[in-house]
């Protein structure tokens, strides 16, 4: 399941209200305490990835004697461990994703994962590093190396219904518009083949996003962020052009920009609608409520070049080290031990979610994707890291155009003249 809930600062004040309630600092410890870790995580309690991680962390006292204190904090959970550690204390041990691993850097939060990475995980007779995807280890790492150890990936990709479109699976489309001419016959056949939650604004964007990366690769949202000439690439403008032609097909349900999550969703999994460009994290959100006619599965949305290599959004979520924790040795045991194949495995099983090692496999309705995970040869953060890296950009510029242009009251010549005139203004 992705979190979409944005944090709110927390201040060392109010951080210290924290430590008065309960939460347990790991500076708090005496130095002479028997050896223990302290871990903070973001999922709340009953959650199946809670119920798992309880799981492992009573397996490991009671196979190491080594007590783990968890403390499971919610939303807000990121801004705790960055105050936390930048007064010296903190958790050994946190919960964090792909998308935090810049902000955790510039706050001081993440060091040198290297030796982590390659701890051996008991009774594998390997190392982290190396049951990972070598497209996963390429998502998570930057230029200091890898961000954090990760138990679940994510990507991007079309939802569709096995039911009506069995041959999806081993013989998808081969391009976008050959997607389009499928769920043209749709509407000919009066059915609204496209959900669309379209008060979401990054779901809106998912779909001009896939299609950039088919045209224009990875980075591509880095450049439009930085340089004004880059809007007028004729990649840009063929994955721009590609995105009015779906507008003007009019294949979404009706009011669709008016639609309020999760409703767009939900009518998909009651097989009212075929597709939904969504992430890997749908098929759980939505399991309750699938109609038992519906056999939800994913594949990778169609280039709109097909000669073009598919490029893979991968997303990670995982858990990071306290750079400063005199427990760095034990929390690397420990992260080894929780990296085993039994209880990775459980991230599909029990979380319904991709699990991060290579041989774990995922639920039946995610293993297309899976498959184009482990096999990219190219891959993409979600947006580029854009949200991250040049926030009010992403916020301010290309979101609100994407909306306008999705909904059909902007063209392409108009999206890219003012993209390139707003990024311009705002300096990039």
């Amino acid at each position: 399941m992705r979190i979409r809930v944005v944090a709110v600062a927390t201040t060392v004040t109010t951080l210290l209200a924290l430590t008065a309630c309960g939460t347990k600092l790991q500076g708090d410890q005496p130095t002479a305490a028997p050896k223990s870790l302290v871990y903070w995580g973001k999922w709340a309690k009953g959650t199946p990835q809670a119920t798992l991680f309880e799981q492992v962390i009573a397996d490991y006292t009671k196979q190491t004697g080594v007590k783990v204190d968890v403390q499971w904090l919610g939303n807000g959970e990121e801004e705790q461990v960055k105050n936390a550690i930048a007064t010296g204390q903190g958790p050994d041990l946190f919960d964090t994703a792909i998308d935090h691993t810049a902000e955790f850097r510039a706050a001081g939060a993440l060091g040198d994962m290297s030796a982590v990475f390659q701890t051996t995980i008991p009774g594998e007779n390997t190392t982290i590093e190396k049951v990972l995807p070598q497209s996963v280890l390429t998502a998570i790492k930057d230029d200091k190396g890898y961000g954090f150890v990760p138990h679940s990936v994510f990507s991007i990709g079309l939802w569709y219904d096995a039911a009506r479109y069995p041959d999806f699976a081993s013989a998808p489309p081969k391009t976008f518009a050959e997607l389009l001419e499928i769920a043209g016959k749709e509407k000919a056949a009066k059915r609204q083949p496209i959900a669309l939650d379209g008060t979401i604004n990054s779901y809106n964007a998912f779909w001009l996003y896939q299609l950039l990366l088919s045209t224009a690769g990875p980075g591509i949202l880095r450049d439009l962020a930085s340089d004004p000439a880059a809007w007028d690439r004729p990649e840009v403008k063929q994955a721009v052009t590609a995105l009015q032609t779906l507008v003007k097909a009019d294949l979404f349900e009706p009011d669709y920009m008016a639609t309020k999550f999760p409703n767009a969703q939900n009518a998909w999994a009651a097989g009212e609608h075929s597709f939904n460009l969504n992430g890997t994290w749908l098929g759980s959100e939505t399991a309750s409520l699938r109609a038992k006619s519906v056999q939800a599965r994913i594949v990778s949305l169609p280039p709109v070049d097909a000669s073009k290599t598919p490029v893979v959004t991968i997303g990670a979520l995982g858990w990071g080290v306290n750079p400063k924790s005199a427990q760095q040795k034990t929390a690397a045991e420990f992260l080894a031990f929780a990296m085993q194949k039994k209880y990775i495995d459980r991230i599909a099983t029990d979380a319904d979610n991709i699990p991060s090692r290579t041989d774990s496999p995922a639920p039946e309705s995610l293993t297309s994707i899976q498959e184009s995970i482990r096999s990219a040869t190219e891959v993409s953060l979600d947006f580029d890291g854009i949200a991250t890296l040049k926030p009010k950009w992403f916020n301010d510029v290309f979101l609100p155009l994407d909306d306008k242009l999705i909904g059909g009251k902007i063209d392409a010549a108009k999206f890219l003249s003012d993209g390139k005139a707003q990024t311009a203004a705002m300096g990039g």
